[in-house]
């Protein structure tokens, strides 16, 4: 027998998006309406952006009611931003939905239902439709989930799209990423703690308005220096007691 349907914080991180987020936070409110959703709030997550992000943020909210602003005066970072939306979410799960409009929700129903049938208590996307991004974009996707697979012996389809988290776990987390790989270690300490996942497909599309921040040199140096960071914690880890936590994890791909 299904549980009640859990209530959800949609965290939306955006850097200058002003022209994409109307289309994300309405997709939120229709996916939340087809999954039979009524409890859920949207947080953004205004990470330093130069135009009218926030005016439109004011917009969306008088419209939708369910919208709440946070500011950073500053660039934080995704991961960052992330977990400031967390920090003050008040729900039962919480997931980020990047404020570039990149990410269609149509998995949301589906996700609902596996964690109201209470088998899993995370929910993992990968993409279906990796092709209509470049291709440049796909390799260095392609090698840098190779070289973490290889790195933690662990064997993750994705995790850079959109993972529904228990909003209590996530926020006991103390992440060493602030930046874009806060995902994937965030999934190594729930694979390692035998946390059990569900997985949905999910398909991207272009972006409409803006080009990604994602392949700067700087953002390539904050990724190389966080695996670094999360490999040498990872190695504390007891070798015995991985081993166990392994075995007992259902594999994450």
């Amino acid at each position: 027998m299904n549980r009640p349907a859990p209530s959800f914080s949609f965290i939306v991180p955006a850097l200058n998006e002003e022209k994409n987020l109307p289309a994300v936070i309405g997709e939120i409110a229709s996916a939340a309406v087809k999954g039979g959703i009524s409890d859920y709030e949207i947080i953004v997550i205004d990470d330093g952006s130069k135009d009218g992000t926030a005016a439109v943020v004011a917009e969306l909210s008088s419209r939708y009611g369910s919208v709440k602003f946070v500011r950073n005066e500053t660039r934080q970072g995704v991961g960052k931003s992330f977990l400031a939306g967390v920090a003050i979410a008040q729900k039962d799960y919480s997931l980020i939905v990047p404020g570039d409009n990149e990410f269609d929700l149509g998995f949301f129903p589906g996700a609902v239902a596996a964690l109201s049938a209470g088998a899993s208590s995370f929910v993992v996307t990968h993409v279906l439709n990796p092709w209509l991004r470049p291709y440049h974009r796909r390799t260095i996707s392609f090698l840098y989930l190779y070289v973490f697979n290889f790195l933690f012996r662990t064997d993750f389809r994705y995790t850079n799209g959109i993972v529904i988290y228990p909003t209590g776990w996530i926020r006991s987390m103390e992440l060493l990423s602030a930046g874009y790989t806060f995902q994937s270690e965030a999934l190594l300490k729930a694979h390692r703690e035998g946390k059990r996942f569900a997985h949905a497909g999910m398909n991207i599309r272009p972006r409409a308005y803006g080009k990604t921040k994602i392949f700067s040199f700087s953002v390539m140096v904050e990724v190389m220096a966080s695996l670094v960071r999360i490999k040498l914690a990872d190695h504390q880890v007891p070798h015995e007691k991985r081993k166990i936590l392994n075995n007992q994890a259902k594999p994450p791909h």
